[in-house]
């Protein structure tokens, strides 16, 4: 029997950081990840001399004392970046975030002046509205810009990406990832630019940048080296961490747990488990018979997520972080070429592009073999101009389940009943997965942080249940 402080399920980056926090107190801490490596989201894949992540991760945040801590890591190089990125529109590449007077113009003529003019009377219109009607993304969207930009700006890209229309998405996900624009401060920056005629192009080699291409940092080989680095600091301080570990079972009462590890069957004795995992498989392992909780369960989703890696035989395609592709005929919706993020990533004169497809199980994306993605992928994005097939010379296909939390409207009151059901007898839940909470790589790691300093002050209320997302951007 091996007995510990605390055991946590998963070793992705919240459960990394709660690791590194209490192990610096003198805590013992298990952590369990049932894959061959640390990170969960935030891993990396070494192909053919290609450093790949999962879409990518930059780090970016408001909290000073976070970032130093992060950037003092062991180990860890991280390059700043100026956020650059792109969105493919009436067969342009516009900024995105929008640029309102780009956008206006990028439009058929008929449709930009009457955008011009809803986007002008919301303005007037939405200071007698009350927020608290903003139910969901549409209402949210529609009261800071406008009913004929949420048409262009967000119905096509929203639903994309969700497979829902913005109506049946909760406006908490447009809390939790976005900011609503300082309207004085955007309407004059759109009378200046028009004023001045200044103009961005609509080509990929335009380098201006978007209006929020503020700093952030990344890795130079990749977002594995921030898990890999947040692992040693946690090793360095007694952390254990078991890699390719199957959790077979969970006794709450007894506080065991059951796990296989290089073959050989365990049970590790816990004072309190910490869970990053996705909470299905967590209610499963803890074989309780809970019917609200199963309820719940049964009504609430994780979006899976296909990634399409295209790797050529050039430099570098555009010199964006990210395009965005909200045409529904286009099977992808968002592409990174990584020898923008760094150029370590790639073996020299070549580049590779990421191209995330986001689905649920019973989808037709999902049910595609590699081959089919493969195909209708690279045939978009020739299509589209952005690359040329002769460039291709070899491809690659992951599918990665629970990567994002989805949001119905009524996913609160849901998750509430789930929450309650599953944070008893010294179980907590932790990290973008465990408690189905949408946040950025550097909210998971400040999540497990405060989850840890609740232990080390000994706060009776331990869960972290209504941790507030303190860095909020597109």
């Amino acid at each position: 029997m091996e007995q510990f402080d605390f055991v946590v399920l998963g070793g992705g980056i919240s459960g990394l950081g709660f690791a590194k926090r209490v192990s610096e107190h003198g805590f013992s801490v298990l952590i369990l990840e049932k894959e061959d490596i640390v990170g969960g989201l935030s891993r990396s894949l070494n192909h053919n001399g290609f450093y790949l992540d999962f879409c990518a991760h930059r780090f970016h945040t408001n909290n000073k004392e976070l970032l130093k801590e992060v950037l003092s890591l062991p180990d860890l190089k991280m390059e700043k970046h100026i956020k650059k990125s792109r969105i493919y529109m009436f067969g342009k590449w516009l900024k995105y975030p929008f640029e309102i007077q780009n956008l206006l113009r990028a439009m058929p003529i008929h449709q930009s002046f009457l955008s011009g003019i809803s986007f002008a009377t919301n303005q007037i219109t939405k200071k007698f509205r009350k927020t608290k009607d903003n139910q969901s993304y549409k209402d949210w969207f529609i009261h800071i810009y406008g009913k004929r930009l949420y048409d262009v700006m967000c119905y096509p890209y929203t639903s994309k990406i969700w497979h829902h229309d913005p109506g049946e998405i909760s406006a908490d996900w447009a809390d939790q990832r976005f900011q609503g624009e300082n309207m004085i401060k955007l309407v004059k920056r759109i009378i200046k630019k028009v004023l001045t005629l200044d103009f961005s192009s609509y080509n990929l080699d335009d380098d201006s940048l978007a209006p929020d291409g503020g700093p952030f940092y990344y890795p130079i080989y990749g977002i594995q080296e921030l898990a890999d680095s947040l692992k040693k600091a946690s090793e360095q301080k007694g952390t254990i961490i078991k890699c390719s570990s199957n959790i077979k079972s969970i006794d709450t009462k007894n506080k065991t747990v059951v796990y296989t590890n290089d073959g050989v069957e365990h049970t590790a004795k816990y004072n309190d488990l910490i869970s990053t995992i996705p909470l299905h498989t967590l209610y499963k392992l803890e074989n309780k018979h809970d019917e609200a909780v199963e309820k719940a369960l049964n009504n609430i989703s994780y979006m899976d997520i296909i990634f399409v890696f295209a790797f050529l035989n050039i430099p570098r395609v555009s010199n964006d972080h990210w395009l965005y592709f909200p045409d529904k005929d286009i099977i992808f919706n968002r592409s990174v070429e990584f020898s923008n993020w760094s150029p370590k990533m790639c073996p020299e004169g070549k580049t590779s592009i990421c191209f995330d497809i986001t689905t649920f199980k019973n989808d037709k994306e999902w049910q595609m073999t590699d081959e089919e993605l493969i195909k209708r992928t690279i045939d978009d994005a020739v299509r589209t101009g952005y690359i040329k097939r002769e460039n291709v010379e070899d491809t690659l296909v992951t599918r990665i389940e629970y990567a994002y939390p989805y949001y119905d409207l009524e996913y609160k009151s849901k998750l509430d009943v789930i929450v309650r059901g599953l944070e008893q007898d010294n179980v907590h839940l932790l990290g973008r997965t465990g408690i189905f909470k949408y946040n950025n790589s550097d909210n998971s790691i400040e999540m497990g942080f405060e989850l840890a300093e609740k232990f080390v002050n000994k706060d009776e209320n331990k869960s972290i249940y209504n941790y507030k997302i303190k860095n909020v951007s597109y």
